[in-house]
């Protein structure tokens, strides 16, 4: 077996299935935030099926948990995460993702 690395870029452009500008940007954004979601819905289902199976019913405790400051610094952490990931598929900079999630973190 080689050495050879396999590169992380692509060569070349991309492929358009739609005519219009932008429509395969967009559903590329789609597509992730669909493959984001389900990640996160499933986990959260199997947390939630084993923490009732050792008998902790954590709807209630969920609803009224406040968060700390490190709790916030984590969230917003994987919020920009996040939204570098989906911006990514537009060909935006990290930059403005910073001035979205400025405006995300303002709202919570």
């Amino acid at each position: 077996m080689s050495n050879r690395r396999i590169p992380r870029k692509r060569r070349g452009q991309r492929h358009q299935f739609f005519e219009a500008d932008g429509v395969d940007e967009v559903l590329s954004c789609v597509l992730r935030l669909t493959s984001e979601v389900s990640a996160l819905s499933e986990r959260l289902y199997l947390l939630e099926r084993v923490l009732e199976a050792r008998g902790l019913d954590v709807a209630n405790e969920v609803e009224h948990y406040v968060l700390s400051d490190q709790d916030e610094v984590l969230m917003s952490a994987e919020r920009q995460r996040l939204i570098e990931t989906v911006l990514a598929q537009l060909g935006a900079s990290a930059q403005g993702a910073e001035a979205i999630e400025d405006e995300t973190s303002g709202n919570t």
